[in-house]
């Protein structure tokens, strides 16, 4: 899924500033990019245990558009107290659609973090 301005907004992660060589992840509040063979090699080959560990808590903490999920049902419920059937509606559409860009990004976030903790429970990097 890619970038977008979340990294001016909550920073750069911090596993890229150590250049072990770990792939990005991308910065998106959309959720991780998806994880290739090669991210995995490059996860599983790194000898930098506390960036691969900063990948795997920057894997964990994708929420994706999480706020949007409260807002919009938040809204749903308020419009349907007013009596305002349409814009219920379409709070209502909007909880969905946002609770299923949580879920993706939950679902990759895993896959990254899944490797990285092989990649700590494996030990040292013997070539």
């Amino acid at each position: 899924m890619g970038r977008s301005d979340a990294a001016a907004t909550w920073g750069a992660p911090q596993y890229l500033a150590r250049n072990a060589g770990l792939p990005d992840m991308g910065m998106s509040p959309l959720g991780p990019v998806p994880l290739t063979n090669g991210h995995t090699d490059a996860i599983m080959a790194c000898e930098d245990t506390a960036a691969v560990a900063e990948l795997k808590a920057y894997a964990r903490s994708y929420m994706g558009v999480g706020g949007m999920v409260i807002a919009s049902t938040v809204a749903t419920v308020a419009f349907g107290f007013a009596g305002k059937r349409g814009l219920a509606a379409g709070a209502a559409a909007t909880a969905i659609a946002s609770g299923n860009l949580v879920l993706e990004a939950r679902r990759r976030g895993r896959q990254w973090e899944a490797v990285a903790d092989a990649r700590l429970a494996s030990g040292p990097v013997h070539a």
